[in-house]
């Protein structure tokens, strides 16, 4: 069997990198792309090289980077710009590929085995790729190549910007083995806890641990950690233009203030679920499950699902189980702590070919069609005249809520 030739192309401070070509001053200056800090949402997103060498990270609340680097420029983010260019940059690997994987907005596999004939190696394929993405953008990336997807993921991170990384079967143990065990991108935050218990601290303990102890401690899940360890994980590269189904959809905000009662939680519920539903039937889905989840002041997290008797694409269905779901892990009265952010997400999608509607004798079907219908003119309204020009009452007043609303966890079922 031909041995796989995978490539992980990763964009290089992709936001940052977009900003400093949108304008020339911003270059070779420590820049940053943060949230607004006037709405709470004041973290660095992305940040340029200059900026990354002056300490700055991203996650890291403005005052904090502006502490390390007082000359940061700081800059919103401009979204729609970076995915009409991360599609530009996906149309240049379809050069060289059918086979491409996105992984996020800036990154990519490529399954380049059956181009080696015309382009000639994988590391070839990676420098005619790096030069025709900074020709066509001004943009540079960093290229891991190698025989599985997992440690072409780590080459990309091991090379510099604009430089390539090459993993061989004949490199990998001192490449890779060496490397802590979190790099991996499986090892989050609580398995890389239960794996230091166990002393295994690098990749190299993950390949060489038991199969047995792994598989009693994570399940089917171990056996895979040691395959990715080792270079043996057998997931392919999918085909770009292959039809994804989309898992759920939702969207999520923190509060500009705290939320400390019922009516401000509820006013934001009602504002997501409007959202989440429009986006839905948009899409022409109804769902079957819904997830609440909240992050409170300390910044601790909770959240329950609840599944619903019939799929829907109603906001006030939504809002319903989601207030029962608030209700359920929150009491205002007793819990000392506030509310900082609320996410909300519909899953279990379907489309009405999916299912024959069956009305239920004790259910009032009328009234729920005319909720639907009324919210799909809504929609209508929205969509003609702009999301503002319309809303609920209940909303009037709800100065708590952030208009920069969330929908990155518009989740992709592999």
């Amino acid at each position: 069997m031909k041995e796989r030739v995978i490539l992980h192309c990763d964009l290089n401070n992709f936001y940052a990198s977009v900003e400093c070509l949108k304008n020339d001053e911003y270059k070779n200056k420590p820049l940053a792309v943060t949230g607004n800090p006037k709405k709470r949402t004041g973290i660095v997103l992305a940040k340029s090289t200059i900026a990354k060498k002056m300490g700055v990270k991203t996650g890291m609340p403005i005052w904090e980077a502006k502490q390390l680097c007082p000359n940061l420029i700081c800059v919103s983010p401009d979204f729609d710009t970076y995915s009409k260019i991360s599609k530009q940059v996906h149309e240049i690997y379809l050069k060289y590929t059918d086979r491409v994987e996105p992984f996020g907005i800036d990154e990519c596999w490529l399954d380049v085995t059956g181009s080696t004939k015309l382009f000639g190696s994988g590391y070839d394929i990676a420098n005619l790729i790096k030069e025709d993405v900074k020709f066509s953008t001004g943009l540079t990336i960093s290229v891991g190549v190698s025989f599985s997807k997992m440690f072409a993921k780590l080459g990309s991170k091991i090379a510099g910007n604009d430089e390539i990384n090459l993993i061989t079967k004949q490199n990998y143990k001192t490449e890779v083995w060496p490397l802590p065990v979190e790099k991996l991108i499986f090892v989050g935050r609580q398995r890389l806890i239960q794996l230091r218990k166990m002393n295994i601290l690098t990749i190299g303990n993950l390949a060489q641990a038991d199969t047995q102890v792994m598989q009693e401690k994570f399940g089917i899940n171990g056996a895979y950690l040691i395959k990715i360890a080792s270079g043996l994980e057998p997931d392919e590269v999918s085909l770009y233009n292959n039809l994804k189904q989309i898992k759920s959809i939702g969207n999520g905000t923190t509060s500009i203030t705290d939320i400390s009662c019922y009516s401000q939680a509820e006013q934001l519920v009602f504002y997501l679920c409007d959202m989440i539903a429009k986006r839905m039937r948009e899409k022409g889905f109804s769902a079957l499950n819904i997830h609440l989840s909240i992050k409170d002041n300390q910044f601790k997290y909770l959240g329950k699902s609840l599944t619903f008797n019939q799929p829907t694409s109603s906001a006030s269905t939504l809002v319903k189980y989601s207030l029962k779901i608030l209700s359920s892990i929150w009491n205002f009265k007793t819990n000392s702590n506030l509310i900082r952010a609320i996410r909300i997400s519909a899953s279990n999608l379907v489309t009405a070919k999916d299912f024959s509607f069956q009305e239920c004798l004790f259910s009032n079907f009328t009234n729920l069609n005319k909720k639907l219908k009324t919210e799909e003119t809504l929609d209508k309204i929205k969509n003609k005249y702009g999301s503002n020009k319309i809303k609920r009452a209940l909303l009037l007043n709800a100065h708590h809520i952030n208009c920069e609303v969330s929908d990155d966890f518009f989740e992709i079922e592999e």
